[in-house]
């Protein structure tokens, strides 16, 4: 683990580099002149992270293999989080400028535009950004997302809507210009973001057996039977429905 945590460190500093330099490159408004020097570190910064995740996902599994390692996959995966978030918020910002400057661009809804559209009545499931909560909220947004009633711009406002106010998805849907176009890729972040299948189940065998291992040592502190069959149930019906058994 150590040689992969080696490599990490070198891609990750490598990575900053190349997002610091497209951070100045966003910060002084360039315009489409300067396309293709954007869209070259775009591509720079995309194959890190690419890389980057790969290696994230090796540390993960092996961190999760180990009992003892719990609190140090949790401070892991928080950095590895703030490094995922940091390529999102670029992205999607360079999208924004590039296709501004293409002549292309939509300004997005306003609040008020918000209250303006006539919406049918829904429950709306609100979304924090917690993993462990996307399959219950994506369950019910799923009805939305596959109506032939709504348009795109009507599903972006609800998507929109769903999201906790000022949480880490709010963040990442907000960042997306409310347009019919960007509607499908802001799903698409959200899924790759806090979906991935492969970090919901690494999360639910982490909480499953974290849940084990506390009833084997906490004794009579320990939840009754009745409770803690609820509790196993449910991490191995989230793991079911990820074809995982």
């Amino acid at each position: 683990m150590d040689a992969l945590k080696t490599k990490r460190k070198s891609i990750r500093t490598s990575f900053t580099a190349t997002a610091n330099k497209l951070k100045e490159c966003l910060a002084k408004k360039e315009d489409a002149k300067a396309g293709d020097k954007l869209r070259a570190l775009n591509s720079q910064l995309e194959d890190k992270f690419l890389r980057l995740d790969e290696i994230q996902n090796k540390i993960s599994s092996l961190l999760l293999e180990n009992t003892d390692t719990a609190a140090e996959y949790e401070a892991d995966f928080q950095a590895a989080e703030d490094y995922r978030d940091n390529f999102l918020e670029l992205k999607s910002k360079l999208e924004t400028l590039l296709k501004k400057d293409s002549g292309s661009f939509l300004e997005s809804s306003s609040e008020l535009d918000v209250v303006k559209l006539n919406l049918p009545k829904f429950e709306l499931k609100m979304f924090s950004g917690d993993p462990k909560e996307f399959l219950t909220f994506w369950s019910i947004f799923s009805k939305i997302h596959d109506s032939e009633e709504l348009t795109a711009i009507d599903k972006f406002q609800y998507l929109y809507q769903s999201m906790v106010p000022d949480s880490r998805a709010a963040r990442l849907i907000s960042s997306f210009p409310i347009t019919t176009e960007n509607y499908p890729k802001a799903v698409e972040q959200l899924k790759l973001r806090f979906g991935r299948e492969d970090l919901l189940v690494q999360i639910y065998v982490r909480d499953l057996l974290s849940l084990v291992l506390k009833n084997a040592t906490t004794g009579k502190n320990a939840p009754d039977l009745a409770t803690l069959y609820d509790m196993l149930e449910t991490k191995l019906r989230a793991l079911e429905s990820l074809g995982r058994t």
